[in-house]
């Protein structure tokens, strides 16, 4: 049932208004963590429609298996031909309105609990998440709680990940809110409309691997192709080079091995999937009622493409649902790539493989712009004075000496440089100028060092929510490192351990045994004063478990820091206390060196033998 409740309405369990039962269409859409909102067509003759104004509250369906959600009217189009379209969206655009104070967290939940304890006026609604990754969470400046939620950097979103759902003026943040049921889309079962013989045939068969060395020799697979797994109608082959792999000349076996984990790695052969289907769900159907509660599709389910000409499945999300709220059922579904924007229908994977330079592919492009430069014959070098003040300020250098005939030109002066195909005035492909830094149409190929490279979104290992890459602030956390050398694997551990007399710090570690650490901790005094502690152990007896050199740096009272050096047992035995006028020194037999007094005596001494040689 489609009902309209007044703008004021915070429950709507009652009939409100009134029904809206002279719809002539009712559609509410959904994407994940995006939009969210319902169209209707509503004749001018309709019951209840005087009582339509903007920001009215419109309960529906918003797909087959939920209750209706309230939807508050934005827009009301003038009629045509005696009817109406209205445009509404959900209820939880309303914390679009809703400003927050700045505030920080140090997880999900804490982040979305910020939202309601940090808003600058009245927020009726609650949030719940079953997230429980740790991260730093900042607003920095007010903002709307929307905002906060997701949609732009450094949001809760862009923090920590997961799927939103939205009842009323609950908002709930998943980990995961669909679930993978078993629903299987297929020809001749519930897809009834996909253009596979199309679109598939952009997906790559195969590859053709090989190494490419300096001095030009070539290793290739035996067989030279590795196909992808799968039967297809159709041949696409893509050469994919294994050059950048390898450190030395491989053999063919390793070749083909290399290109083999290739294909499984990057999925050759399977198409991902990008479509829009009108959906029948089988739960509505007679045969299938039996069973229907595992063909059910909600929003965010993983479902399962299967293509049988060619013997593959592929999974992927339903990203977006429209919900026929008048037919009650799906105008359409659209499965795909959680992560992208989806447009194309399936991705070219001939494109994907060309994206990644291969280092021969570098030295090739470096050679030619050499021969460039090498076979450049003729041009001009002229020093221009531009604005006739009889000054030159421009260096041109060019294909032409008339900047009006010229085409390939390079102008510099004091503010900047440009380079350009175009002519004498640009467009400038690539340039760099004092108040707006360097600015390159494309960069070819080589290395590309940058002291700042700003990129949002985070790395994350959903079974593991602890350990993650944000690389839009630069945080790692994890709780260990690990790398291997020569067959030894090396481990560098973070945080907390017992091996560092209960500090915190950096561990690194060889097959399991601590052979290094350098921990901060914080350690009583006696004055009874907490002060901050850093140890460093440098080698470690893996036999007698014996540490082999420890250091350490105390602080004291008064500004007292001690450097010393400790035995095994963690006992002093040598030190240097640092004073804020003396230095001392001490040894692991008790014995000590004030060098002030020791400064004395030497002076007094030095007193003593200038008298003697005087008499």
């Amino acid at each position: 049932m489609i009902t309209l409740y007044p703008s004021t309405a915070t429950a709507f369990e009652t009939q409100g208004l009134g029904a809206l039962p002279d719809a002539i269409s009712c559609q509410v859409t959904e994407e994940r963590n995006g939009a969210f909102e319902l169209t209707i067509e509503y004749p001018i003759t309709g019951l209840h429609y005087a009582d339509i104004s903007n920001r009215c509250i419109i309960t529906a369906k918003p797909n087959p298996y939920d209750g209706p959600e309230p939807f508050k009217i934005y827009q009301i189009s003038k009629p045509i031909g005696g009817r109406v379209k209205i445009s509404a969206q959900h209820l939880s655009y309303d914390l679009t309105g809703i400003p927050i104070s700045p505030y920080e967290a140090g997880n999900a939940a804490a982040a979305l609990q910020g939202i309601k304890s940090n808003a600058a006026v009245d927020c009726p609604f609650v949030f719940w998440t079953d997230k429980t990754t740790q991260a730093d969470f900042r607003s920095d400046v007010p903002a709307s709680a929307r905002a906060l939620l997701g949609g732009q950097a450094g949001s809760i979103l862009d923090v920590y990940g997961g799927e939103y759902a939205w009842q009323g003026y609950t908002v709930r943040l998943y980990n995961q809110r669909g679930q993978d049921n078993g629903v299987s889309i297929r020809y001749g079962k519930n897809l009834t409309d996909l253009a596979q013989e199309e679109n598939v045939s952009d997906v790559a068969t195969g590859v053709y691997p090989y190494w490419l060395g300096s001095d030009g020799t070539i290793v290739e697979a035996p067989g030279k192709i590795v196909n992808a797994p799968g039967t297809y109608n159709f041949t696409r082959v893509i050469p994919l080079d294994v050059s950048q792999d390898f450190d030395a000349q491989p053999t063919p076996e390793e070749v083909k091995a290399r290109a083999e984990k290739y294909v499984q790695d990057n999925h050759i052969g399977i198409p991902k999937v990008s479509i829009t289907v009108a959906f029948q769900p089988l739960e509505q159907t007679e045969e299938y009622k039996d069973i229907a509660i595992l063909e059910r599709v909600r929003l965010c389910d993983t479902v399962t493409v299967e293509y049988p000409a060619l013997g593959v499945s592929a999974t992927a999300k339903c990203i977006k649902t429209t919900y026929d709220v008048i037919k009650g059922k799906y105008a359409s579904v659209e499965l795909g790539d959680a992560k992208s924007n989806i447009t194309a229908t399936i991705a070219n994977q001939e494109v994907e493989l060309k994206k990644v330079p291969s280092s021969s592919t570098i030295a090739a492009i470096a050679n030619a712009i050499a021969e460039d430069i090498l076979g450049a014959k003729g041009g001009a070098v002229r020093v221009l004075d531009t604005n006739g003040d009889g000054e030159p300020d421009t260096l041109y250098i060019a294909d032409n000496p008339d900047p009006e005939q010229a085409q390939k030109v390079w102008r510099f002066n004091y503010e900047g440089w440009g380079a350009s195909s175009s002519g004498y005035n640009g467009p400038f492909t690539i340039a760099a100028s004092i108040d707006h830094g360097m600015y390159a149409d494309f960069v070819t190929a080589g290395t590309l060092n940058a002291n700042l490279v700003q990129i949002t979104g985070t790395i994350i290992n959903p079974e593991k929510p602890d350990i993650y890459w944000d690389l839009g602030t630069g945080t790692l956390s994890a709780s260990r490192l690990r790398q291997t050398f020569d067959g030894k694997r090396i481990t560098v551990r973070l945080g907390e351990n017992s091996e560092m007399h209960g500090g915190y710090g950096i561990a690194l570690q060889n097959e399991g045994y601590i052979t290094s650490y350098l921990a901060s901790r914080l350690s009583q005094d006696m004055d009874g004063v907490t002060r901050p502690d850093v140890t460093a152990l440098v080698g470690y007896d893996q036999e007698s478990g014996v540490y082999i050199y420890e250091y350490g740096i105390d602080t004291h009272e008064e500004g007292y820091v001690e450097i010393h050096k400790a035995s095994e047992s963690g006992g002093i035995r040598s030190s240097v206390l640092v004073q804020p006028s003396n230095i001392i020194l001490r040894t692991g037999d008790g014995y000590m060196v004030d060098v002030n007094s020791l400064a004395q005596r030497l002076s007094t001494l030095e007193g003593k033998v200038d008298t003697l040689e005087g008499a």
